[in-house]
């Protein structure tokens, strides 16, 4: 057994490598069908058969895999019962599963975040966490009053990949309103900090959202320091976009010239507004400052 193990992760390894898609989609039954295995391989930390697994579905570019048949062994898992180390695995292969498909919502998505709130948050699987959060978010399966403390995660600021669905569709116009509705500024500044990334272009409506939650939750003195934070962020964002188009198609090959140039007017224009309720909020504390010398002088 140990023997065929080890040819199985090997040819998935390759294919992985390979990013050969035609072969890993002709081949999704076997693999999903493989998922129950791999996963107790990764609880018992004997084999690592799950992460290459993984790495073969990611290559895959599709959610095509026959998640419908492991559905119950997801519910099994999932459940108040499971075992947490099957959990956590789980929740690493999260962002690959076909939310808002039949069959997997409802009582699932309420597993999933029930999960996402007991188990320990580790740097290792937040990114898979935050990534299938922003995705569920997107498709409404998940409303800010419930499980309040789920959107946490965000708080973590994981580094995520180049291709990344969560953060690409996490900029969408619901998404925002829906993280700005929760009335946490932490949550939201690290949404933001999140989403804005080289690697994506932010929809109009979302950007737009944006534009106006900067005047409206990031304006004053006292929101000086979390302004700063975001500042950083964009100007780290130049940074990687100032690199060019053959340093970024390294990791994102489909990266081309007219989304480099609409990056750069969208987080230039996020960046121009923030300063400007900076200048705003210095204007005030001056002229609050020549009050107070006008007055002690008086």
């Amino acid at each position: 057994m140990e023997q065929l193990l080890g040819l199985i992760t090997e040819k998935l390894t390759t294919l992985a490598d390979a990013h050969d898609q035609d072969t890993l989609r002709r081949k999704c039954k076997a693999i999903t069908a493989l998922f129950p295995y791999a996963a107790l391989q990764e609880r018992d930390k004997k084999h690592p058969i799950f992460e290459v697994l993984l790495r073969a579905v990611k290559a895959s570019g599709s959610k095509e895999f026959s998640w419908r048949q492991i559905r119950p062994f997801l519910d099994t898992q999932l459940s108040d019962a499971g075992d947490i180390s099957l959990k956590r695995a789980i929740m690493f292969a999260s962002p690959y599963v076909p939310w808002g498909d039949r069959g997997f919502d409802g009582d699932l998505i309420q597993a999933w975040a029930g999960t996402a709130s007991t188990i320990p948050k580790d740097e290792e699987v937040t990114p898979s966490v935050v990534d299938t959060l922003l995705q569920i978010a997107y498709r409404k399966l998940l409303q800010p009053p419930n499980h309040g403390d789920v959107w946490s995660w965000l708080t973590l600021r994981p580094s995520l990949p180049p291709i990344c669905e969560g953060r690409d569709v996490g900029s969408h116009p619901d998404v925002v309103r829906m993280i700005r509705s929760l009335k946490d500024i932490e949550i939201l500044k690290s949404y933001l900090l999140l989403v804005w990334s080289e690697w994506d272009c932010l929809y109009m409506a979302g950007f737009d959202e944006m534009c106006n939650l900067i005047c409206e939750d990031f304006s004053g003195i006292e929101m000086c320091s979390d302004r700063a934070d975001l500042v950083e962020r964009l100007d780290q964002v130049f940074g990687q976009l100032n690199r060019g188009l053959e340093y970024l198609r390294q990791d994102k090959p489909g990266f081309g010239e007219r989304g480099l140039q609409h990056r750069r007017e969208q987080y230039g224009e996020l960046r121009t507004i923030l300063l400007e309720e900076d200048r705003k909020a210095s204007g005030v504390l001056t002229r609050t400052s020549s009050r107070f010398t006008s007055f002690s002088i008086y």
